[in-house]
């Protein structure tokens, strides 16, 4: 009798630690629609709060977001997919690109990379509804939309980096400042050249997300 209690025992045991740990590790597991769900700030529940907790939190974020808006879009026409993907690439490039200068401009700084990899949540929410809209309406552009352009690229050609009063990190500071302004430039210009066959509304908000890290930029004026 004694033995069967305890094999009887033992198989409720079992059972009750197999249950909870699939109730655990159900809780561990991340789906797109529940990142979705949860947003970038609640993401942080599976990634934890730091610095770099909050920078996974908002790519898996992103990495949803972006699974979501390409398989909506496949189901209309895969082509679509591609015609996202350009603009995606081009807008990642001015955005992160702005980061990279505030980081040559103020002397470097772990906040500058973590914004850099924090841009995707935010473009990837514009990107699903600019895929809504795909193909776009055919235009030429806004020309306010093409100032804001140029005057990046004019704000960025003024731009000095970090003087630390050390002669060869100085001269490394400005030759990874005028290299990376001579990227962003030939990015911008891309831009320019593409919003040039969108209607208006769609440049203004196209070239108003670009705009974003470079505002942030232009706010720590350039210093």
């Amino acid at each position: 009798m004694n033995t069967w209690l305890k094999i009887i025992s033992s198989a409720v045991l079992v059972c009750h630690f197999a249950s909870a740990q699939s109730a655990d590790e159900k809780k561990k597991t991340l789906t797109m629609t529940k990142a979705l769900k949860l947003g970038v700030e609640d993401l942080t529940q599976h990634t934890g709060q730091s610095e770099a907790g909050q920078d996974n939190a908002a790519q898996l974020y992103a990495t949803a977001r972006r699974i979501e808006t390409e398989y909506a879009l496949a189901q209309r026409d895969l082509r679509l997919v591609t015609e996202l993907g350009h603009w995606r690439t081009v807008l990642t490039k001015c955005r992160n690109g702005s980061c990279h200068a505030a980081s040559i401009v103020n002397g470097g700084g772990t906040m500058y990379s973590h914004a850099a990899n924090r841009n995707g949540a935010a473009l990837e929410d514009f990107l699903a509804g600019l895929a809504k809209r795909l193909p776009l309406r055919k235009g030429q552009g806004d020309p306010m939309a093409e100032k804001e352009i140029n005057d990046n690229i004019t704000f960025l050609k003024k731009l000095k980096p970090f003087n630390s009063g050390d002669a060869e990190p100085d001269r490394s500071a400005t030759a990874a400042l005028a290299a990376k302004v001579m990227e962003l430039e030939e990015i911008w210009t891309d831009l320019k050249a593409m919003i040039q066959d969108v209607s208006a509304d769609d440049a203004r908000k196209i070239v108003t997300i670009a705009s974003d890290s470079m505002n942030w930029l232009k706010e720590d004026g350039g210093r």
